[in-house]
């Protein structure tokens, strides 16, 4: 549906929002800059600046040598309370990371792979086999355009990544194929922050309106609701 046929009213939407939602809403897409510190590539972290943190993510390596973290890319170091670590920068472009949980667009079909677009420099695959209860008689039925949620189980620099809908288990988990709704993308940066536990955006407009959602820490974000009009409204402050 085009966005010109949703005959919208903006301002007659906010005014059916509490004022505290539209607070939350302008809060969420300021980075604050005060303590932080910013890095740039080559820079190393000591071990002794990010304790407990097990999992590196985007913008970080190990150095050699097992002395700290090295730099791969400019920003703001971030951590949260899942002992992960990762360098915080405002871009769209999305760079792959194992276990990172995103949202992707069927756009093809080789054999018995699916390609998908998750805003990477290089299109993901995923094997029919990598969903939950899929076997060579049940194949799941998927079309160009259909919309997944899926995690990362291979990352690499010069092979394309690969995505799987189950987990060890082979349990869906909340992963697959996501029916109706419709996608945007908003910047990675803005789509860790959505994801992070103190973050109350979701839940106060959850409060108002009714709806579904999956947000990719690609910046690809996937909402259904019964009101298209708020649903746009949303997405244009997510944006």
């Amino acid at each position: 549906m085009a966005f010109s046929n949703l005959n919208l009213s903006y301002l007659s939407l906010a005014k059916s929002l509490d004022v505290p939602v539209l607070s939350q809403l302008r809060l969420c897409s300021i980075v604050p800059l005060q303590g932080m510190t910013f890095y740039v590539p080559g820079e190393v972290i000591k071990s002794s600046r990010l304790p407990g943190v097990r999992i590196l993510g985007y913008g970080l390596e190990k150095a050699p040598g097992g002395v700290g973290f090295c730099v791969v890319q400019p920003g703001v170091l971030q951590t949260d309370d899942k002992q992960q670590a990762w360098i915080s920068i405002h871009s769209k472009r999305y760079i792959p990371q194992l276990g990172d949980h995103v949202v992707g667009v069927v756009t093809s079909r080789a054999g018995e792979l699916y390609k998908v677009d998750i805003g990477s420099a290089d299109q993901a695959y995923i094997s029919f086999l990598s969903f939950e209860g899929a076997t060579k008689r049940n194949r799941p039925n998927l079309g160009v355009g259909d919309v997944l949620y899926a995690r990362i189980v291979r990352a690499s620099r010069h092979l394309e990544p690969e995505l799987s809908c189950v987990d060890a288990e082979l349990k869906s988990r909340g992963m697959g194929k996501l029916e109706d709704g419709f996608v945007f993308k908003i910047s990675t940066n803005h789509a860790r922050r959505l994801l992070r536990a103190s973050c109350r955006l979701l839940k106060l407009i959850g409060e108002q309106i009714r709806f579904e959602i999956a947000v990719g820490i690609n910046g690809k974000i996937w909402i259904k609701s019964d009101d298209l009009n708020k649903v746009f409204f949303k997405f244009l402050f997510l944006n």
